[in-house]
C-alpha cells in the first residue's frame, strides 16, 4: 500500500483523489442534478455515484441482512436498490454517463483507476477561467527527475558534502562544517542533517547562478522558505524572497530578519486579494501584478487552526478555512511557476470545500496538480507529524509519493538525535529556558522521575483526568529514544501534551521544540520578546525539510 494517499476512509476521498492524479477536473455533491451525484463533470456530463455496499445492498461480503429484524432490512435494501436505479436512470435522461463505484472495489487503486479511464471521455476536458470548455493536451511524458541526493562524510577535513544532479545533467556539490556534538557513528546523509540543524554556520557552495524568486502567503516565521532556501542552494541557485505575508506582526519580523524579503504585508490578505477567482483586478491586486509578475515558486500555508483535531469550537466551519481559496486567486493573477501549499490533514473535509475547488481552478489554469498526505518522520523529522500537500506545476509533473519515496530517511530520527546536545544549555535568554511551572505540575514532573515513568497515572492527574480519557499524552515525558509527538504552541506546559524533557524534569524549552521543528541554530529567533510569542511561532511553523523535498524535485 502507498505511504502517501488521501486522509480518511470515506470512498468518495480516495475516488476524488485519483480523479485528481489523473487530472481530470470535477465538482462534489451537485445538488441542482437528480440525485446529487457524489462526482460530477457538468460541463462534459458525466457523474459518479460512490457507494457504500452495506447501505446500497451489493451482492459482496460488506452486505449482509441483518438477523434481527430481517423484514424489515428486506425491505429498506429494496428501496435503496430501486432509489438508485431512479437517480441514474434521471441522470441519463438529461444526457449524462453514469458510473456507479462501490466501496469494495476502492480496495485496488489499480483497478479502479482502469475503470474509471474506461469511463471518462478520452478528450479529457477542463474550465478555463471564464468558464468556456477547452480542450486539455494529451498528456505527456513525465518530466525527467533531478538524480538521488549523495552525501559523503570528508573525514580528513571534518566536513560532510551533499551532491545533487540536475535535470540538464549538471552536478552541484555544497558542504558544511561537522559541529563537535554531531554522532559520526550513522550514515553520512544523517550527518549533514544534524550537522545542518547544530551548525550555527549555514552550508557553504559554489557562487550561486540565477535566482530562486519566491513569495511566502501566510508565511508565520518562514519553515517552508527556509527549506525553499536550502533547496535553492542544493542546486546551487540564489533564494530571493520577494514578498512575505502574514498578520503576526513578530512571525514576521523573523521572517524579515531572516530572508530579508523585498516587500512585506502585515494585515489581513483577504484585503490584498480582495478579489475572488474569476472577477476583474481589484486596485491592489493590479499592484501586485505589476510587482510579482515573475514568481518562480509560491508558497502557502493557509491557517491549519480551522481544521485542526485540537479545534473543538470551529471545526469544520471556521471562517479561516476559506482563506486557502485566496490562494488559487495569487495564481490566477500572477502565474508562479511552481507552487507548495501545506495544511493539516483534515483539510480535505474543510468548510466551504477550499482545498477542492482550489485544486480545480489550479488545473482549469493549466497546472499540474497532485495531493496527498505526508508523514514528516519519513523525511527525517523527528517528530509525529503528517501535513496535506498540494503541489502545481507549469512545467513539470511531480508525484508526491515519488518525491516521499525519493527524500525517505533510512531510519526516524529519534529525540536523542534531535536535542541531546542541548541537555546542558544554559542561557539567559527565553529561547534556552524552560518556561516555569505551577507547583501541581512540578510534583507531577517529579513523580514521573521518581518512579521512572512516561505516562502520568490517573490519580495524579487534575480531576478532570482521572475518570475515562484520552489524553495519555498529557503530563507525558517524551523518550530519547523514539520520535517525539506533534510540535503545538503548546509545548512549554505538560498539560498541552508530551513535553516534558526525556532526562530533564521540566519541560521542552524553545531551542529544543525548534530542532524537533527542524529548525538550525543558525536560525535567527532573537527579535522575540515574548515567550508566547515564541511558542506561537515555533509550533505552528512547517519543518523546513517538507518544503526542502519539493522544492529540491521542482527547481533542479
Amino acid at each position: 500500500m502507498s505511504r502517501v494517499r488521501q486522509s480518511g476512509t470515506a470512498p468518495e476521498l480516495l475516488v476524488q483523489q485519483a480523479l485528481r492524479n489523473m487530472g481530470f477536473p470535477f465538482q462534489v455533491k451537485a445538488k441542482n442534478l437528480p440525485g446529487t451525484p457524489d462526482i460530477v463533470n457538468q460541463t462534459l456530463k458525466w457523474a459518479i455515484f460512490v457507494h457504500g455496499c452495506f447501505w446500497h445492498a451489493h451482492n459482496c461480503s460488506l452486505w449482509k441482512i441483518p438477523k434481527t429484524n430481517s423484514e424489515f432490512w428486506k425491505e429498506k435494501f429494496s428501496d435503496n436498490k430501486k432509489r438508485d436505479r431512479k437517480k441514474s436512470a434521471a441522470l441519463r435522461t438529461q444526457g449524462y454517463s453514469v458510473l456507479t463505484l462501490w466501496q469494495c472495489e476502492l480496495k485496488d487503486q489499480d483497478e479502479t483507476r482502469k475503470k474509471l479511464l474506461r469511463f471518462l471521455p478520452k478528450s479529457n476536458g477542463n474550465y478555463s477561467g471564464n468558464g468556456h470548455l477547452v480542450q486539455i493536451p494529451e498528456p505527456q511524458p513525465r518530466s525527467t527527475s533531478a538524480g538521488p541526493e549523495t552525501y559523503k562524510y570528508l573525514k580528513g577535513i571534518k566536513q560532510v558534502s551533499r551532491s545533487i544532479v540536475k535535470t540538464n545533467g549538471t552536478e552541484f556539490v555544497s558542504r558544511l562544517r561537522v559541529p563537535a556534538g554531531v554522532s559520526l557513528r550513522q550514515d553520512a546523509r544523517s550527518i549533514f542533517d544534524q550537522a545542518f540543524l547544530q551548525s550555527p554556520d549555514g552550508v557553504s557552495h559554489k557562487p550561486s547562478r540565477g535566482p530562486v524568486r519566491a513569495v511566502d502567503l501566510f508565511c508565520g516565521c518562514g519553515g517552508l522558505s527556509l527549506g525553499a532556501r536550502e533547496a535553492s542552494t542544493a542546486i546551487g541557485r540564489r533564494f530571493e524572497s520577494l514578498l512575505a505575508v502574514d498578520q503576526d506582526q513578530a512571525s514576521l519580523q523573523v521572517f524579515e530578519d531572516n530572508f530579508t524579503p523585498s516587500w512585506t504585508y502585515d494585515s489581513d490578505i483577504s484585503q490584498l486579494l480582495d478579489g475572488d477567482v474569476g472577477q476583474r483586478l481589484q486596485p491592489s491586486e493590479k499592484e501586485l501584478v505589476q510587482l510579482f509578475s515573475s514568481v518562480d515558486l509560491l508558497l502557502a500555508g493557509p491557517p491549519c487552526q480551522g481544521h485542526s483535531a485540537l479545534n473543538n469550537h470551529t471545526r469544520g466551519r471556521d471562517g479561516r478555512n476559506k482563506l486557502y481559496e485566496k490562494v488559487a486567486r495569487f495564481v490566477e493573477i500572477t502565474g508562479p511557476e511552481h507552487i507548495l501549499v501545506e495544511n493539516v490533514p483534515p483539510v480535505i473535509h474543510g468548510y466551504g470545500r477550499a482545498l477542492d475547488k482550489t485544486a480545480e481552478q489550479l488545473v482549469s489554469f493549466g497546472y499540474k496538480v497532485d495531493a496527498g498526505i505526508v508523514d514528516l518522520a519519513e523525511l527525517g523529522v523527528p517528530q509525529r507529524r503528517k501535513r496535506h500537500v498540494l503541489i502545481a506545476s507549469h512545467s513539470r509533473s511531480v508525484s508526491i509519493e515519488d518525491v516521499v519515496n525519493k527524500h525517505r530517511v533510512e531510519k526516524p530520527r529519534s529525540v536523542r538525535w534531535a536535542i541531546a546536545d542541548l541537555s546542558r544549555k544554559r542561557g539567559s535568554g527565553i529561547f534556552d529556558a524552560p518556561s516555569i511551572l505551577s507547583r501541581a505540575n512540578t510534583n507531577r514532573i517529579n513523580y514521573l522521575f521518581r518512579y521512572g515513568l512516561y505516562n502520568l497515572p490517573d490519580h495524579r492527574r487534575p480531576i478532570c483526568h482521572q475518570r475515562a480519557h484520552s489524553y495519555k499524552s498529557m503530563y507525558g515525558r517524551l523518550s530519547y529514544d523514539e520520535l517525539a509527538q506533534t510540535i503545538t504552541s503548546g509545548f512549554g506546559s505538560p498539560g498541552q501534551g508530551r513535553f516534558i524533557h526525556p532526562t530533564r524534569p521540566r519541560a521542552l524549552t524553545p531551542h529544543e521544540a525548534a530542532r524537533l521543528q527542524f529548525f538550525p541554530d543558525s536560525f535567527d529567533f532573537s527579535s522575540v520578546e515574548l515567550r508566547t510569542a515564541l511558542a506561537n511561532m515555533i509550533g505552528n511553523a512547517v519543518p523546513m525539510k517538507l518544503s526542502y523535498a519539493f522544492a529540491t524535485e521542482l527547481l533542479a
